[in-house]
């Protein structure tokens, strides 16, 4: 039975199916590049930490490097970590709903090309 063959039924679900594969896919790339975010805001969240209270520390603004204090830098790294756990969190719920309803999804599929094959018998 080839894919024109199928039900139209069956085909709406395999065309949902693979809409939540590639929002599940989007889903994982987001979860990823957050991931990078927070490993690199933590490493300078330490490395600022470790450091002399007079250091002069410097920001990207841009193409432009800026001078600015080390409280200022912790502040706004702080910020945008806990900025980047809460994205975070959210993504892992949508991820988590996305898998259940593929899953769901994949289920159902399966029951309705098994009845379908048990009618072509």
């Amino acid at each position: 039975m080839g894919a024109n063959e199928l039900p139209m039924s069956v085909q709406q679900q395999l065309a949902r199916l693979q809409q939540l594969q590639q929002t599940l896919s989007v889903l994982l790339a987001e979860k990823q590049k957050i991931q990078a975010e927070l490993e690199e805001i933590k490493l300078a969240i330490e490395e600022l930490s470790k450091s002399d209270e007079n250091i002069i520390v410097y920001k990207a603004v841009g193409p432009v490097l800026v001078q600015t204090t080390k409280e200022k830098v912790l502040s706004e790294l702080t910020e945008k970590r806990d900025l980047d756990d809460t994205r975070l969190k959210v993504i892992e719920k949508q991820e988590s709903r996305t898998r259940a309803q593929i899953e769901g999804l994949q289920r159902e599929i399966q029951s309705m090309l098994g009845g379908e094959k048990e009618r072509q018998a």
